[in-house]
């Protein structure tokens, strides 16, 4: 009898799987039909929401969710959402990096650096990457083709490339250059995880991402290295900076709190310790009560 009750809920368990998954695709088959019919943003806007709603309903199904980061991407550059289409087919490079079509969706980078953003520089990185990382790439003729035309090599690109961010005429940072140098940083440790410049790739994004005030995504980056990269003599940093922009940055206390005790538990001996006791001592006090503490000690 128990037997019997198992299998029952297993069936209806997995009834009630496909249902729902037979739903999402009916709601996109319907979407996609819809946009045929009539091609408007709205309508590309709708088909984008589904494809992500499906994502979110199930992040572990690397083998349905992978192909909709290159649609979602397509359906941005059709609304010309060019940076969309970028920030959709870097996260699903490195929410799925073993699924199949990686190599598909880093030359669709290449593309619209090329093409839609109008930065060959970039682009051309990118490539090299490409031709590096897919051997067997369906662009690899293309990819190859493109390291001969430029030969300087990936790491003298990307210093260039870093030092095209701060104009010195006009004193200002060229946020268009950061954010560019940040997402070609991230790109090489995603495709080259075992590098060993990767982790500093991504200490230099991390550092770029805070000069130009985007604070969650220096959090991802430090996150990234301290969970990645354990051993690079930067990962202490990382988590330091990481709590300190929850802190100063974020005013996010509650985190901050818990990862400054991180902090020092796992590394009481690192240079950060003494100003990480004195964040966390003084967590939440403004200018005035610090000083007032100084003066009772």
């Amino acid at each position: 009898m128990e037997l019997r009750l198992l299998i029952i809920c297993l069936f209806f368990g997995l009834f009630a799987c496909q249902s729902t998954t037979l739903k999402e695709n009916s709601k996109i088959g319907q979407l996609t039909a819809a946009l045929n019919a009539n091609p408007t943003k709205e309508n590309r806007a709708a088909l984008i929401a589904a494809y992500q709603d499906t994502i979110k309903a199930k992040p572990n199904d690397a083998t349905t969710n992978a192909p909709f980061f290159s649609k979602i991407a397509a359906l941005h550059v059709d609304n010309k959402e060019a940076v969309a289409a970028l920030q959709t087919l870097m996260q699903g490079i490195q929410q799925y990096p073993q699924a199949e079509g990686v190599d598909a969706k880093v030359w669709m980078l290449a593309d619209i650096y090329q093409q839609q953003i109008q930065q060959p520089r970039v682009a051309n990185i990118i490539k090299k990457l490409y031709a590096q990382k897919f051997d067997n790439g369906a662009q690899i003729a293309a990819a190859k083709k493109a390291m001969q035309a430029n030969k300087t090599a990936i790491s003298e690109d990307i210093v260039a490339l870093g030092s095209s961010m701060y104009d010195e005429k006009t004193h200002k940072v060229d946020f268009q250059a950061a954010n560019d140098y940040i997402r070609v940083c991230e790109l090489y440790a995603l495709l080259k995880p075992s590098d060993p410049q990767s982790p500093e790739y991504l200490h230099k994004a991390g550092e770029t991402a805070r000069a130009v005030r985007a604070f969650p995504k220096a959090v991802e980056v430090y996150d990234r290295i301290y969970t990645k990269y354990p051993n690079f003599d930067k990962a202490a940093q990382a988590l330091f900076l990481k709590a300190f922009t929850y802190d100063n940055d974020l005013g996010d206390k509650a985190t901050a709190k818990n990862l400054y005790e991180e902090f020092l538990k796992k590394f009481p001996n690192d240079d950060f310790a003494d100003d990480t006791q004195f964040l966390l001592n003084n967590l939440g006090k403004n200018d005035e009560e610090i000083i007032k503490g100084f003066s009772q000690n």
